[in-house]
C-alpha cells in the first residue's frame, strides 16, 4: 500500500521552492505545464502570493507538497503549510543562505514543532563555499545543522554529491585527496546522531560496528524531534541532488495513518470561480467520503461531505474518499472557518489551533463607484473567510469601512483581486482615529423646551446630573425623580435624549462614554408635554452640564509586542518612545528580542511599513487593542480644530 507523505517548501523569495516543486512533480510523471502560481496576481507579479499545492508519486510513497509564498506580508501561508505537513523543506540560496524569511520560516517551523530538513539550492553557481553556508546557516538560525552529503565542487559548481552515512541516498565518488576530511565529517555526524539512541552511543563509545539502519532510524527520530536539521545540497537548474532529496524526504518525514474515526483539520480556504468556496483539510485519522456527516468540534453543529476533491498534479480532481494523511478538498462545507476540526465522532477533542497572526496594517476603503458598496462589503467578507490575516469590518465610531492586513503589500493585492475578479476599483486612505469623549467631574444643568405654535404646544423641564465613570463601564442613565416631578410615561424619553447627546458628542463630535446621568427633578404642562418635550430637554440639558464638567478626549491605546533580532532592539525603543509609547518589558523568545509596549492607535497607523524600513523587514509585531486613555492637551486641541474645520485628524 502507498505510503503518503506531506511536505511543505518554505524559504525566501527566489530560492527556488516553486521551481522545485515543479521539478519534484517532474519527476513523479506529472505535467509541469500546469503551474503552481495560477492566479492573475501570481501571474503579473512573478511570485507566489498563495499557499499553492501539488501531487504526485515518488517510487512507492505519494508525495503532497504545500508549496508556500516567500514574502513575509504572506507569512499566514507557511502557518497553514505547517499544520498540514509532516516535515518541512526549508529552501535556501547557496548565495544568501540566510535572509528576512528564511529566518521568519524557521521561527514558524519552531513555533508549529515540525521537523524540518534543508535543501541548499543554486550549488551550480561559481564560487559557492559549503562551509560558508552552514556556517551561516548555524549563527543565522540558530539550530543544529548537518550535512548528509559532501558535494563535490569543479570549475562549473557541483559536480556530484557523496553520502557522510553508509546507506543512505548519494551518489559520486570523492576524490583521495578528501578522503580525510570525509571521515572526518562522517566521524562528527555519527557522533551526533547517536544521541538520539543510547545503544547507538554505547556502539560508538566502544567502536563497534553500526548498520545504516541503525543509523536511518537514529536520524529519523534527531530529525523528528527537531534536535537535529539535515542539510543537503543540489541545483534545481541543473537538477543535482534531486532524487536524494525525494529519497530523503520519504526516509525522513515521520508518518502517522491511524485508524478509527474520521479527523479533519481544516488549514487553509479558497475561493474558486467554478467551485466556489473550497476548505482544504488534513486527514488526520480515520477516512472521509462523500455523504458522510462530520461534526465540526468548535461549534458542536453538524454538516454533511458533499464533494471530496484530491489533488493530481496541481489540479483538483474528484476522488470521493480520502484516507489518513490525504490532503482534501472540500466543497460547499457551510459555517466552517479556518483551523476548524471537523469528526466523526461529536465528543471528541478539537485539534490545537493554528496561531495565525493577526492582521496590523489597517486602511479605510472605498469602491471607486458608488453603486459596488454593496458588492464591496460581500466580496470583502468572503476573501477574509479565507485568510486568517484579512479583516473587514465597519468602525461604529467613524463609520468607515475598515480592511486590515499585514501591510501595503498585501492590500495591494487585495485590490488587484477585487479588480480583476470582481470588476470592483478600490480607494485606500489612512483611517480616522477612533476617539470617544468623556467628563472628569460632576456637573448639573437644567433645561426648559418651550414651544408654543397657537396649537398644541410643547413644554418640558428636565434637571440632569452627571457624574464620570470608571474607564469602559459605559453608560448608565438613573431616575431619581420623586412625587411625579416628571410622569414616568415621559422618563424613557429623557434617556433617549441623554443618549442622542452621547452619540453627538460634546468637543468633537466622537461619542461620549463612561458617564452616569440622573435626572433628579422637572417639571411638565398637562396639556403640552409630550415624550418628544422631554427628549430634547434632556438633550440639552446634557450638553449643558457636560461643557461644565471638564470633558475631555479619549484615544485607543494599544499592546504592542515586537519580535526583533537584537541588533535592532535599541533603535525599535527609540522609535516606539518618539510615538509616545510606553515600554512595558522586554525578553528572549525564539533566539530574538521581544518587546512589549503600549502606544496610540494614532501614531501606529503605518507602523508595519516603518517597521520593516527599519529593520529591513526582519522584525515583526503583533497588535491589540488595550484600553482608552486620555489624550495629551496639546494633541487633543489640534483634534478638536480639525474636527471643527470638518478635517481629519493626522
Amino acid at each position: 500500500m502507498a505510503r503518503t507523505r506531506n511536505v511543505c517548501l518554505v524559504g525566501h523569495s527566489g530560492s527556488g521552492k516553486t521551481a522545485l516543486a515543479t521539478a519534484i512533480l517532474g519527476k513523479a510523471g506529472k505535467n509541469t505545464e500546469a503551474a503552481f502560481d495560477q492566479t492573475p496576481e501570481e501571474k503579473r507579479r512573478g511570485y507566489s502570493i498563495d499557499l499553492a499545492i501539488g501531487s504526485g508519486k515518488w517510487k512507492e510513497t505519494s508525495l503532497n507538497l504545500l508549496v508556500t509564498p516567500g514574502l513575509g506580508e504572506f507569512a499566514e501561508e507557511i502557518y497553514k503549510a505547517a499544520a498540514a505537513a509532516d516535515l518541512a523543506v526549508l529552501v535556501v540560496n547557496a548565495e544568501k543562505p540566510v535572509e528576512v524569511v528564511t529566518e521568519q520560516s524557521w521561527t514558524v517551523l519552531e513555533r508549529m514543532g515540525l521537523p524540518c530538513i534543508v535543501f541548499v539550492n543554486m550549488m551550480d553557481k561559481p564560487e559557492v563555499d559549503p562551509d560558508r553556508v552552514l556556517a551561516q546557516l548555524r549563527e543565522g538560525l540558530g539550530g543544529k545543522f548537518w550535512p548528509l552529503q559532501i558535494p563535490l565542487q569543479g570549475n562549473s559548481g557541483i559536480e556530484g554529491l557523496v553520502p557522510l552515512i553508509d546507506g543512505q541516498p548519494g551518489q559520486g565518488k570523492a576524490p583521495a585527496d578528501m578522503e580525510g576530511r570525509i571521515k572526518e565529517m562522517r566521524a562528527a555526524l555519527l557522533e551526533e546522531v547517536a544521541t538520539f539512541d543510547d545503544s547507538l552511543v554505547e556502539k560508538v563509545l566502544a567502536d563497534e560496528e553500526i548498520t545504516a539502519s541503525e543509523v536511518s532510524g537514529a536520524l529519523q527520530r534527531g530529525v523528528a524531534s527537531r534536535g537535529l536539521t539535515p542539510v543537503l545540497w543540489g541545483s534545481v537548474a541543473t537538477g543535482q541532488g534531486l532524487d536524494e532529496l525525494m529519497d530523503h524526504i520519504v526516509g525522513l518525514a515521520p508518518t502517522v495513518s491511524p485508524e478509527g474515526d474520521a479527523l479533519v483539520q481544516l488549514f487553509s480556504m479558497s475561493l474558486d470561480p467554478y467551485l466556489g468556496r473550497l476548505a482544504y483539510g488534513r486527514i488526520r485519522a480515520g477516512s472521509v467520503s462523500e455523504g458522510d456527516a462530520l461534526v465540526n468540534l468548535r461549534t458542536r453543529e453538524k454538516l454533511q461531505v458533499r464533494d471530496v476533491l484530491m489533488f493530481s498534479g496541481t489540479k483538483l480532481e474528484k476522488a470521493r474518499q480520502g484516507g489518513a494523511g490525504d490532503i482534501v478538498a472540500l466543497a460547499k462545507l457551510e459555517d466552517v472557518q479556518l483551523g476548524d476540526t471537523l469528526s466523526s465522532d461529536s465528543d471528541a477533542e478539537p485539534l490545537p489551533e493554528i496561531p495565525f497572526p493577526k492582521p496590523v496594517f489597517s486602511r479605510a476603503v472605498s469602491p471607486k463607484a458608488q453603486a459596488d458598496e454593496e458588492k464591496l462589503s460581500t466580496v470583502m467578507r468572503d476573501l477574509a473567510t479565507t485568510k486568517a490575516t484579512l479583516s473587514f469590518r465597519r468602525d461604529p465610531v467613524t463609520k468607515e469601512a475598515i480592511v486590515s492586513g499585514m501591510g501595503d503589500l498585501q492590500l495591494d493585492v487585495i485590490s488587484e483581486r477585487l479588480r480583476n475578479r470582481y470588476d470592483v476599483e478600490l480607494e485606500y486612505r489612512v483611517p480616522r482615529i477612533p476617539y470617544r469623549e468623556t467628563i472628569r467631574k460632576e456637573a448639573s444643568a437644567q433645561y426648559r423646551h418651550k414651544k408654543q405654535t397657537g396649537g398644541r404646544g410643547q413644554f418640558g423641564e428636565v434637571h440632569l446630573r452627571i457624574n464620570p465613570l470608571a474607564r469602559s463601564e459605559g453608560f448608565e442613565f438613573a431616575d431619581e425623580t420623586k412625587g411625579g416631578v416628571i410622569p414616568q410615561q415621559f422618563i424613557p424619553g429623557v434617556e433617549k435624549g441623554v443618549r442622542e447627546a452621547l452619540v453627538e458628542g460634546i468637543l468633537a463630535g466622537y461619542p461620549v462614554v463612561d458617564v452616569r446621568a440622573a435626572v433628579y427633578y422637572g417639571q411638565y404642562h398637562p396639556v403640552d408635554s409630550s415624550e418628544l418635550s422631554f427628549k430634547l430637554a434632556a438633550r440639552n440639558a446634557f450638553k449643558q452640564a457636560a461643557e461644565q464638567a471638564d470633558p475631555t478626549l479619549l484615544e485607543p491605546i494599544m499592546q504592542v509586542a515586537v519580535s526583533t533580532p537584537e541588533a535592532y532592539t535599541g533603535d525599535i525603543i527609540s522609535d516606539l518612545n518618539s510615538r509616545r509609547g510606553r515600554i512595558l518589558g522586554m525578553g528572549a523568545e525564539a533566539g530574538r528580542t521581544l518587546i512589549r509596549a503600549e502606544i496610540p492607535l494614532a501614531e501606529v497607523t503605518s507602523y508595519a511599513l516603518d517597521l520593516k524600513s527599519l529593520t529591513q523587514g526582519r522584525a515583526t509585531y503583533q497588535m491589540e487593542f488595550e484600553r482608552y486613555d486620555y489624550v495629551p492637551g496639546h494633541i487633543q486641541e489640534r483634534v478638536i480644530a480639525q474636527a471643527k474645520a470638518g478635517g481629519d485628524e493626522d
